[in-house]
Order: C-alpha cells, then structure tokens, then sequence
C-alpha cells in the first residue's frame, strides 16, 4: 500500500459557487416562460371571445326589435271604434274561446270624457281585469279589455302560446289605443306584467294616450341590474326547444280561466317587445307625459329592477308626470295583483292604489293612499 509523502498535502477542491439566480436543489424550479405565454394566450381569447359574444348579442338584439315600431291608425267617432272593436274580436270563432275571456266592451253608447284600456298578463285573460273594468265603467269611464294574441283558447293548453310573436303584441297594443281614441276624450292604459310590457310600449310610442299606468310589467325575468344577461336570455330563447311549463308545474288552485303554465318562447317574444322599449327609451322621451309604475316587494316573478331603470331612463328624458308606488313585502302583495280568484289575492288592498294612479275614483273603496 502506497503512503502518501510526509511533505505531501491533500488539496479538496471548493464545489462550484452558486448562483443565486439559479433553483438550488431544494428551491421550486420558476415557471416556464412557454406555459405564461400559453396562459396570456388563453386570457386573450377569453377576451376576443366575451367581445364577440357581446357584439354578435348586440347585433342580434337589433335584429330582434325591428318591425315593432307603432303604426298608429286612431279613430276619431265613437261609431268608428265599434267597427273596429267588431273586426278586432271577430276573426275568432267563439266556441275557440272561454266565454269569460272574450274580449270586454263596457260602454255608455256614447263616446265619454275618459275611457280606461285594461291588458291582461300572459296566460291570463280580459276576465283577470273583469271586476275592476266594471267598476270604472260604474264610474263613469268607457271600458275596453282586449284579449292577447293567443290567449283565452278553450283548451287552456300552454302550448298555444307558443306561437306568439313580438309583432303580435305590438299590433294588438296599437289596435288597443286605436279603439280607445274613439271612445273617450282622455286614454288611460294599464297593464299587468305582459299587459304591463305592453303599457310600457305604448306609453313610450303613442301620444294619443293621456296616461300610462305599467303594473309588475315583466320587462325582465333574469334578477340581474344589467339588461345585457335578460337580452341575451330573449336571444337563447327561440333557439332552445320550446319549455312548456305545464307539464311539470301545475298550480292546482290557479283560476280556470288561466291556462296551467306558460312556454319559453313566449316568454323571449315577449322580451323582444321589452327590448324595443327600453331601447326606444334610452334614445327618447316617452311620447306619454305622464306613467306611473306599481310593484311589490313580494312578487319574484318579473325582475322588478328592469321596471325601474325604465322610469330612471323616462325620469332623464324629461317625462313630465311620474309616480311611482312600492307595496312593502310585509303586506304579502304577489305578483298578479289583479285578478281577484287568485286564492293569495288582496285587491281591497290593490285596487285603491291602482285606480287612484289611473285618476279615477270608486265610492266603494277606500281612498288610495
């Protein structure tokens, strides 16, 4: 065995110096420069792709309102408007229909001072508006109720809403008023939720009508602030198989002369209309100088918030005349306030409210408050 010599010396070479820009072995490696790139590239489609969804929505949205501009053909007699109440309900064969939802005519034979146009809601029909019509009329006001486009049908089947289109409800909003002007002096419209849609349309396209009462108008139905998601809702809606909501949510205890549920696609019509007018609104005073808006906390079928970035758009155009009236969810008020054989109905509690933002009185109420 070798020794090593006496004078000799063993010389350990250093381990290389570290540079601390380098991982040590116990230190995680940085990410790749590759894999951030990758991620800037996801974040830049994601980002063309939300632009373009937005776009292409708003291009749609566009599309959607055309060809429900009002084409206004008022009468001016009160003989005019019969014949055109007649050729309005006449093309339906009665026994199509409910007896009790055909379209309601109270009249006092004459054309009077003021005349009362009472829409409906979707499913329901002009017996929803029955009890309060005939109390304007005892006071004194012509009274017209028409039927929706598609409503009222005897076999009280939801899939008879399916058809029902956007130009039908402007069409049967622009008759409405059109019969109206040759039955009295002032018009004043009310609607409930798509009959509300409807009174919102008008009150933003003709200035024949003196005021516009939107009661619960189901402008939207997505609870969202943002109008943007309920576009794109109505967007989606035709181009999904059509829901029919009867066939898996029945209400047992709903009026007989409702139908027992609604379809999707109505609903995206009916969206379109909403479109149109708020659209119209944003760009232009209402053509009514004076609406009103009635909501309640309690109701969760429409998306209140929508009615009221309305009357915030009519409020910054200028409307003249605005009130506004909020029933607090303690008093339990739900969504069709109207119709008095919904079991939850609370019209003495109603009605008063509604006739006094529509300007009429009734002795058999109190005053509203």
């Amino acid at each position: 065995m070798r020794l090593p010599h006496a004078n000799s010396r063993t010389v350990s070479t250093p381990p290389p110096a570290t540079d601390p820009a380098q991982p040590g072995p116990s230190t995680p490696a940085a990410p790749a420069p590759r894999k951030k790139r990758r991620w800037k590239r996801i974040a830049l489609i994601a980002t063309i792709a939300f632009v373009l969804l937005a776009v292409i929505t708003r291009i749609q949205f566009a599309r959607a309102t055309r060809g429900l501009d009002s084409r206004p053909n008022p009468t001016s007699t009160y003989e005019e408007a019969l014949k055109r109440f007649e050729a309005f309900v006449g093309p339906e064969p009665e026994s199509a229909l409910l007896p009790e939802c055909r379209s309601i005519l109270l009249d006092h034979g004459t054309k009077r001072p003021r005349v009362a146009v009472l829409l409906h809601g979707l499913t329901n029909c002009p017996q929803q508006f029955r009890e309060l019509a005939t109390r304007l009329h005892a006071d004194g006001w012509n009274v017209l109720v028409p039927l929706l486009p598609r409503h009222g049908r005897a076999d009280r089947l939801s899939e008879n809403l399916t058809p029902m289109k956007a130009e039908e409800m402007r069409e049967l909003s622009d008759t409405a008023v059109d019969i109206a002007t040759g039955l009295g002096e002032e018009v004043v419209v009310a609607g409930l939720s798509a009959g509300g849609v409807a009174a919102a349309w008008i009150a933003q396209n003709r200035p024949e009508v003196s005021r516009s009462v939107l009661i619960a108008p189901a402008l939207g139905f997505i609870p969202t602030k943002g109008r943007r998601l309920n576009e794109l809702f109505f967007f989606l809606l035709p181009l999904l198989p059509d829901i029919k909501t009867d066939r898996f949510a029945v209400d047992p205890n709903a009026p007989t002369h409702t139908y027992p549920g609604f379809s999707s696609r109505s609903l995206g019509q009916l969206l379109r209309l909403s479109g149109a007018t708020l659209d119209a609104a944003s760009k232009r005073p209402p053509a009514v100088q004076s609406v009103a808006l009635l909501t309640s906390e309690q109701d969760t079928a429409v998306n209140r918030v929508m009615a009221w970035q309305l009357i915030s758009l009519w409020r910054m155009k200028g409307v003249r005349i605005l009130d506004t009236y909020d029933f607090p969810k303690s008093e339990g008020v739900q969504h069709d306030m109207i119709d008095p054989a919904q079991t939850y109905a609370k019209t003495p509690l109603v009605y008063p409210v509604v006739l006094g933002l529509m300007g009429a009185s009734d002795p058999d109420l109190p005053a509203s408050r």
